[in-house]
């Protein structure tokens, strides 16, 4: 069994969620592949054991202090810079909003991953990022974690993208929310993935950055429906309130919301598993990971 977790800023959260309740009704992905927020905690799970604590406690130690996603806090925050010109001066002469929080969020992520390698982990991960010139899918499974999930997340216009040579890397989300042919390609026979977008259910934007943000969402919906029905099955968290992309004060929600999406389907999870452990035993068993040439569709593999 192989896991999608794609995007959804604060949201991705649920994948928290969802991972929390696959171990509980038994079950571990033979491999993960994440993007952006699903790249953090797809390589959290594979390389920390204490993965489930430090991505829950997250909002409510490190992540306001680096990033300011109490809401109150971020709209003051993005008010004050809009009326002093900050945030437009970050946008043209520097690489976005956070430019200056790059150093200690890389050291957040480095911490959250132990500073170790994908290839470390007890379960295969790739993380999933977008190559800035070509506009190209990069699927990087070797590495420094740290590096890798920063590069799948770095959210354009309030992030540095990851310099590797000339390649400027950002979040995968803007290639494909949705690698299911990746996470295929692992192996597995049965690929699961979780949405954790919240179509229909947002509130109105409330500022101009909310408005690119939410503007971006849209483009990006129609294309990631599609690739999400590539899986076998789609586990889609319901969240009782609107939560914006970057409004982890919701960060415990979220991860209920994931947990109770598995439960929900743990029915159709265990006839779906089993119906493919009787055609092809062993399956689940874990599996290497080659590196392989780029992919017909353009993908590159890191």
């Amino acid at each position: 069994m192989a896991l999608v977790l794609g995007g959804g800023g604060a949201r991705g959260a649920a994948h928290v969620g969802v991972l929390r309740a696959l171990e509980h009704l038994g079950y571990r992905p033979s491999a993960i592949v994440g993007v952006s927020m699903g790249a953090i905690v797809g390589a959290t799970y594979a390389l920390n054991p204490d993965w489930y604590r430090q991505l829950v406690d997250l909002d409510r130690e490190r992540v306001p202090m680096v990033l300011g996603t109490r809401r109150v806090r971020a709209l003051a925050w993005l008010r004050s810079a809009l009326e002093s010109g900050r945030a437009l001066r970050a946008l043209l002469l520097r690489w976005g909003a956070l430019a200056a929080e790059e150093s200690a969020i890389r050291e957040l992520l480095s911490d959250l991953t132990l500073g170790k390698d994908l290839e470390d982990g007890r379960v295969k991960i790739a993380a999933v990022a977008t190559d800035l010139s070509s506009g190209a899918r990069v699927i990087i499974e070797r590495g420094n974690a740290a590096q890798a999930v920063y590069a799948s997340s770095a959210l354009a216009g309030l992030l540095p993208p990851d310099r590797q040579g000339r390649v400027l890397l950002a979040d995968g989300a803007y290639a494909d929310i949705a690698p299911v042919d990746v996470a295929r390609g692992t192996g597995a026979e049965v690929v699961i993935a979780v949405d954790a977008s919240q179509p229909g259910a947002a509130e109105p934007p409330a500022n101009a950055f909310q408005a690119f943000v939410r503007a971006m969402e849209i483009g990006m919906a129609q294309h990631a429906q599609a690739r999400f029905g590539e899986a076998d099955l789609v586990i889609r968290p319901h969240f009782p309130l609107p939560v914006q992309t970057l409004d982890f004060g919701h960060h415990r929600l979220c991860v209920a919301a994931g947990l109770r999406a598995v439960l929900r389907e743990r029915h159709q999870l265990a006839e779906l598993l089993r119906i493919r452990r009787a055609r092809r035993p062993g399956l689940f068993a874990w599996r290497t990971w080659a590196l392989g040439p780029p992919a017909a569709d353009g993908s590159k593999r890191q």
